[in-house]
């Protein structure tokens, strides 16, 4: 195949299999692969099909991996922190610490995936009129299906542009681990905080961590001390900072993640907002559960809670970053 080709059956490839034009780095990779051929256009195929975010529109999920938050004990875990009570999400306590703003009347999802959000959110009274967008015309096909015959609106669009998104028209806002992967941080942010009534609220919660999941040296060095005190089958076999090579595939994940809190601090004032932690057990846990998830198994109940309990005083004693955040806030006046 002449060269000129190559651009052309890559591009092609990404719009079949992850449904969007191929950024420029993941291009210049491939085709520099396929030119040395170091690989073939079979290959780039797999490699596409079998990253997170191939096999994430492929099960109309965000997520396709196996996280720490599949875990019932995780989630107790995150509810206690982001809410006081761990038989207590973030979402349903919206009920008990902003019942005087409910039902919001117009709510915008950013980047609604499969819809679940929304849904859950209508279910619960929580809003009235929902306008959801993603960039993926697949998961918004999906979401649609599922809608029923409740009041949501669905569009296409880019986290980065919101070409379609109104100003002061939301009383509420809610990301739910979008903007991590915003290349303009700045510009979302700014935006949205626009789009937002006076006395509007914003939820989120969203990875903070560091840009790329690049710990560093101490922080890797801890990780790998708690991990010690485990028996080899609960120790991760993943490497705990992930190469960048990873990311030519997935260049938006947590691309510039350590930029979120700022970014919103600086267009939103904060009115509550709670650390959901993670510098231990997240990363030790990802791809890494199938050993814990017997909640009759005591003896991974036992190491579980080891991990979390490590999580919450390194966390709180700041020899780790905080990695997850829940915060709600108002555009800035």
């Amino acid at each position: 195949m002449p060269e000129t080709n190559y651009e052309k059956s890559v591009t092609e490839l990404y719009e079949k299999i992850l449904l969007r034009k191929p950024d420029k780095t993941g291009l210049y990779y491939f085709v520099s692969m396929l030119e040395k051929k170091q690989l073939t256009l079979e290959g780039v195929k797999k490699a596409l099909q079998e990253s997170d975010e191939g096999k994430g529109i492929n099960n109309y999920s965000h997520y396709s991996d196996k996280y720490w938050n599949d875990l019932a004990r995780v989630k107790q875990y995150k509810n206690k922190l982001s809410t006081g009570n761990e038989n207590l999400d973030w979402i349903d306590d919206i009920k008990n610490k902003f019942s005087d703003y409910l039902p919001f009347n117009e709510v915008l999802i950013v980047g609604c995936g499969n819809g679940w959000l929304e849904r859950r959110l209508y279910d619960s009274d929580i809003g009235s009129n929902f306008d959801a967008f993603d960039i993926s015309e697949k998961y918004i096909d999906q979401a649609k299906k599922q809608s029923g015959d409740r009041s949501i609106t669905y569009f296409i669009d880019n986290v980065n542009e919101m070409k379609h998104i109104p100003e002061k028209k939301y009383d509420a806002i809610f990301n739910f681990a979008i903007l991590h992967h915003t290349e303009n941080i700045d510009f979302a942010m700014k935006k949205l905080s626009h789009c937002l009534k006076q006395d509007g609220l914003m939820f989120n919660e969203e990875y903070i961590g560091p840009a790329r999941n690049q710990y560093s040296d101490e922080h890797v060095k801890i990780m790998l001390e708690a991990m010690s005190d485990l028996p080899e089958k609960y120790r991760s076999p993943n490497r705990l900072r992930p190469p960048l090579a990873n990311f030519r595939v997935e260049p938006t994940e947590a691309i510039h993640s350590d930029l979120v809190k700022p970014s919103f601090e600086k267009y939103f004032d904060v009115v509550y907002e709670r650390n959901m932690n993670g510098g231990i057990a997240y990363q030790i846990l990802w791809n890494n559960i199938e050993n814990f998830q017997d909640p009759k198994d005591n003896e991974a109940n036992k190491h579980l809670d080891y991990l979390l309990e490590q999580d919450f005083n390194l966390s709180k004693s700041g020899k780790v970053p905080i990695l997850f955040w829940y915060c709600v806030g108002k555009s800035k006046k």
